[in-house]
């Protein structure tokens, strides 16, 4: 899938840049949390609008 590959370029790419922590809001029922899943982000107990951080 293009849209896995290209999160995980991002989380890639933002692992060489002087960045802390990567944060992304993913809605739970949607593709977009299996695409978070492929690219190596693992969800917290936290929610903000209907999504998960």
């Amino acid at each position: 899938m293009v849209t896995s590959e290209a999160t995980r370029g991002l989380v890639d790419w933002l692992s060489w840049q002087p960045v802390q922590i990567d944060i992304a809001h993913i809605h739970p029922e949607r593709a977009s949390a299996a695409v978070a899943t492929a690219a190596g982000l693992t969800p917290t107990d936290e929610w903000h609008d209907g999504e998960i951080r």
